[in-house]
């Protein structure tokens, strides 16, 4: 019994040994599995906080250097810090930034428009807001930009946006701004656009009055093309155009009735600038509608208003064109104190409006004699 005690005993430390080098290997192994995920970790974070190092001291390094450009005499250091401004998020320099559009004129207008284009781009990047005085004066040569800036606080621009809306431009930046006047309920945008609407009466006269009045209507289109190379030794920039039509990666920038974007171009890539027309007098009433709180179909006053009449004798004719455009007045009038109601339209502004009111009257008869008798503010014409 003796020996294969001695065996046993024998065998405990060797069994230890093995346990014991079984679970060293594995501890080692999971010690060597761990330290294979943390030491990326460790190096990534490392990576991470060095990019992020160098990036704050780079960010120093352009800050410095903005510095020094923004307040040189030379147009093309003026224009590199603009971009840099934009490029790298610069918000603190927005002041200085929009003392850029100030134009200084000993400079050439090339050189003066390429800062100008440059600042632009900046503020629309950084969505800082201007003062509409200071983006005014650059709005016949940049009008799609300057509108964008205006579009950030349309409330605290309505005088800047109404006069453009009263500016016979482009019909996109027209729409844009009616767009944004409509939103914020600008004072005097409702006195615009009752002033603006052109209401047409057409009436056909023949001698049983079931003849159209015929006539038709078109939509054009105005386009044309504008490319710009980068001129040597001055920043890379953009130019901006705004678009009636959703596309990718186009912004909205006037939400509403008829909402209208802008896309930025890549300046030197050359872009097609189009500009739809509209028929702006049912969009003025379609603003109306939109200040009124209600559809077009019910604010009770038409664009155009068509009237068929059987032609009875020339007294019958004369009561029957003038009673109808007494109504059509009457229908304007009451859109008026509508307004008024609303605190959309002052006293004195009603008191100054008048309907546009152009009557036409399209004589159709097989036989025209006696001929059409002349009403004040009518206009004749016959079918041949």
């Amino acid at each position: 019994m003796a020996f294969p005690l001695c065996i046993t005993l024998k065998s405990v430390p060797r069994a230890v040994a093995s346990v014991t080098l079984l679970i060293g290997l594995s501890i080692a192994a999971r010690s060597l599995s761990l330290a294979a995920v943390i030491l990326p970790l460790r190096q990534e974070r490392t990576q991470t906080v060095e990019y992020q190092q160098l990036k704050a001291i780079h960010k120093d390094e352009v800050k410095n250097k903005v510095s020094q450009l923004i307040q040189s005499a030379s147009t093309r250091d003026r224009a590199w810090a603009a971009y840099l401004i934009g490029e790298y998020g610069l918000k603190d320099f927005a002041p200085a930034l929009i003392e850029l559009l100030n134009p200084n004129s000993l400079d050439p207008d090339w050189e003066t428009s390429l800062v100008h284009r440059a600042v632009l781009d900046s503020l629309i990047r950084l969505r800082i807001n201007v003062p509409s005085d200071s983006l005014m004066p650059l709005y016949k040569i940049f009008p799609d930009e300057t509108l964008i800036i205006l579009a950030r606080s349309p409330s605290e621009h309505g005088e800047a946006l109404l006069s453009i809306a009263e500016e016979p431009g482009r019909t996109v930046c027209w729409v844009a701004a009616c767009n944004l006047l409509a939103e914020s309920k600008a004072p005097g945008f409702a006195a615009y656009l009752l002033k603006s609407v052109k209401i047409k009466i057409e009436i056909a006269v023949s001698e049983r009055g079931s003849k159209g009045y015929g006539i038709g209507g078109s939509s054009a289109v105005v386009g044309c093309g504008a490319s710009s190379q980068v001129t040597n030794d001055f920043p890379p920039t953009a130019l901006y155009q705004l678009i009636q039509e959703p596309k990718r990666d186009a912004v909205v920038v006037a939400p509403g009735a008829h909402p209208v974007f802008y896309e930025r171009h890549a300046l030197g890539l050359g872009a097609s600038f189009n500009d739809q027309s509209v028929d702006r007098d049912r969009y003025c009433l379609e603003y109306l509608a939109v200040l009124l709180g209600q559809s077009a179909n019910e604010l009770g006053l038409r664009e155009t208003y068509s009237k068929s009449i059987a032609w009875s004798g020339i007294e019958r004719y004369k009561v029957d064109v003038i009673s109808f455009r007494e109504q059509v007045i009457d229908n304007f009038e009451l859109l008026k104190r509508r307004c008024i109601a609303w605190d959309l339209l002052s006293e004195s502004e009603a008191e100054e409006l008048k309907p546009n009111v152009n009557v036409t009257v399209n004589d159709m008869r097989e036989n025209k004699t006696p001929a059409l008798p002349e009403i004040s503010g009518v206009s004749k014409f016959s079918n041949p």
